[in-house]
C-alpha cells in the first residue's frame, strides 16, 4: 500500500482503508532521518483493524508526516 501526503501539514490519526486486517510493516517512510526528514512515523508498523460497521473493510489510524510517502506491506505472520 502506498500512501502520500502532498501537503506541508502532518496528519495524526489519519484513517486509511486497507485490504487486509492485521500488521502492516512500514517498508519505506520518506520522512526518515536518513533521507533528511524529521524521523517521525509509525514506529515501523501499523495495525489494521476490522471495522464494526457492516460493509466497511479493515482500516488503520496512522501518522502521516508532511510531504512524505509511506510504503506499507502486509505481514501475515
Amino acid at each position: 500500500m502506498v500512501i502520500s501526503n502532498m501537503t506541508p501539514v502532518p496528519r495524526e490519526d489519519y484513517r486509511v482503508p486497507l485490504p487486509l486486517a492485521g500488521n502492516w510493516v512500514e517498508r519505506l517512510n520518506t520522512d526518515a532521518g536518513w533521507y533528511g526528514g524529521t524521523n517521525k512515523g509509525n514506529q515501523g508498523m501499523v495495525v489494521a483493524r476490522r471495522s464494526d460497521v457492516e460493509g466497511l473493510g479493515p482500516y488503520a489510524d496512522l501518522y502521516l508526516p508532511p510531504l512524505s510517502t509511506l510504503y506499507l506491506k502486509h505481514d501475515p505472520a
